[in-house]
């Protein structure tokens, strides 16, 4: 968890610089308070090629924008950088009440549970999202080391030191509680930038966030597929839409998507941390510029959607005006967001900060202190400084000689962890192709005729597929799934929705790798969702 303190470094008291880098731009805004009001300072902002060649070219597009952003604005210093939500973890737990000290070692705990990584090779932070009667739903971020290291030292190098890592999710909240801080009732937000969809779902004091790998470059990817062309006309085709240009069958198919991730999330929510469902959908970041996208998700939402402003709550200076960040509205929430958190009282925040970065602001801020302190020191102990100044000297030599016989010692010690982490990482590969080695063919056949069978019903998953049998017994499969009801995603799964998933049964049934089907459950008092539950019995004649 972040250290006191981390966040009132990070910036100066009544000014702060964000640098918000996203999956195709990377915009950098200055900010200052003035009471307590926030103002826009001073927008800059550089979009990747069309053609930007995705995760592996990104930190290459973010350097040469970084030097680009330096040149333009003239400016320098301490900064926070906003982490795009493709790069960024998140996961929500549920701690007891109980004291700092102790919440925190189960927060590790938890963490060390949740995070697919080990703790030792990511930036992870927490911050409570909600606070029930005898709990609390923490929020879990991390990000691996090996992705924001190699962007703080781009940040460095153009100029600038990073001082705060804020998450895509939290700046987006700050700019939302910013635009309506008198927000009760339960609204979802929808952060739509090029890789990925960030969905934030806020009611009152509470937050619920979930990432989607869903975002403009798929859209670009289903022009291309629609009209037959590459990924740079079909991106010409899609940012060309105010003139009629992008398909409506791409669209559709979009906003179809979205729709349904979004009744899944709300769902998922719902579940987890009991938020109600949303009464409106606010829309920012890029993709909220797709002429049509917000009726499209309003008619198959049947809530109200409309643009994500939070200009209107804060003030432009010339200088941002000047830029048009105005025009740029919908793309500014993790901008105003981020400053929030740093300029305004009472904020939500985390730090992402490597450690080692961590530890070396630390080390500034405490400087001037020390030096003071050593400063008094050397004049009260000054006589007896001077009696021993020999004897300090030959410690130093001493320590000189064991500094250079540890040297060797040290490189040995990195060189045998590098080799460490090398086997661990072949043991890996070995144990993933001994796994694949392993499965059997069967099972590839079952699966895949499920699969097949699925999507000629559409708008069902399954939530669960495990064995329901002893071992030497007959095969059964317990299954459990879900699906949507396609004529109102927010209200009880209509008639039709059953004769659909009967229907699914009975092509379960049909299965070549199926004798049986037992067990049939339903249950449609979910809100836009028909749950069933049954239980497959394997052909004996075809044995997985």
């Amino acid at each position: 968890m972040a250290a006191p303190g981390d966040k009132a470094g990070a910036v100066a008291a009544n000014r702060t610089l964000i640098l918000d880098c996203g999956a195709s731009r990377t915009a950098l805004g200055e900010f200052s308070r003035h009471g307590r009001q926030l103002r826009f300072d001073h927008y800059a902002v550089e979009a990747f090629p069309a053609q930007s060649g995705g995760e592996d070219n990104w930190l290459a597009h973010t350097q040469a924008a970084l030097l680009a952003l330096r040149d333009k604005g003239k400016l320098a210093g301490p900064v926070v950088l906003v982490l795009p939500a493709h790069l960024t973890l998140t996961k929500f737990i549920k701690t007891p009440r109980v004291e700092p000290a102790q919440r925190e070692k189960i927060i590790r705990f938890e963490a060390e549970q949740s995070v697919p990584y080990a703790l030792a090779d990511v930036a992870w932070d927490s911050v409570v999202a909600a606070a029930h009667a005898g709990e609390l739903d923490v929020m879990l971020a991390a990000a691996k080391l090996e992705a924001i290291e190699p962007l703080c030292a781009a940040v460095s190098a153009a100029g600038f030191e990073p001082r705060l890592i804020l998450p895509s999710p939290l700046a987006t909240l700050a700019a939302c509680r910013l635009a309506q801080p008198s927000l009760k009732e339960p609204t979802l937000v929808l952060n739509l930038g090029a890789r990925s969809t960030t969905l934030l779902l806020i009611e009152g004091s509470r937050f619920a966030v979930r990432t989607l790998a869903l975002g403009g470059q798929s859209l670009t990817q289903q022009i291309a597929e629609n009209q037959n062309c590459e990924t740079e006309e079909a991106e010409r085709i899609k940012l060309s839409e105010r003139s009629g240009s992008l398909t409506a069958d791409a669209l559709a198919l979009h906003a179809t998507r979205l729709a349904q991730e979004i009744t899944r999330s709300v769902l998922h929510f719902r579940r987890q941390g009991g938020l109600a469902n949303p009464v409106r959908v606010w829309l920012g970041g890029g993709g909220a510029q797709l002429a049509g996208l917000g009726e499209a998700l309003a008619e198959k939402l049947k809530v109200p959607v409309v643009p994500l402003d939070v200009l209107s709550a804060i003030e432009i200076a010339a200088g941002a005006a000047r830029s048009d960040a105005a025009k740029d509205a919908l793309n500014l929430a993790d901008l105003v967001g981020a400053a929030a958190t740093q300029l305004l009282p009472d904020q939500t925040v985390l730090n992402l900060l490597p450690p080692a970065l961590r530890r070396e602001a630390r080390q500034r801020r405490r400087q001037p202190w020390l030096v003071a302190a050593a400063a008094l020191a050397v004049a009260a102990l000054w006589p007896p400084l001077l009696h021993f100044h020999s004897v300090a000297a030959t410690a130093t030599e001493k320590t000189a000689a064991i500094e250079r016989a540890l040297a060797p010692l040290r490189e040995r010690e990195a060189h045998n962890r590098a080799t460490l982490q090398q086997l661990a990482t072949l043991r890996e590969q070995v144990a993933e192709l001994q796994g694949i080695e392993d499965r059997r063919a069967g099972w590839l056949g079952l699966l895949a005729d499920l699969q097949d069978r699925l999507v000629r019903v559409e708008d069902v998953w399954l939530e669960r597929l495990t064995i329901a049998s002893a071992p030497g017994a007959p095969l059964r499969l317990a299954v459990s799934g879900r699906m949507l009801d396609k004529t109102n995603p927010l209200a009880k799964a209509s008639p039709e929705t059953l004769h659909r998933v009967q229907a699914l049964l009975a092509g379960l049934a049909d299965s070549p790798f199926v004798a049986a089907v037992e067990a049939e459950r339903f249950d449609n008092e979910q809100p836009g969702i028909l749950k069933f539950d049954c239980v497959l019995v394997a052909d004996p004649a075809r044995p997985l």
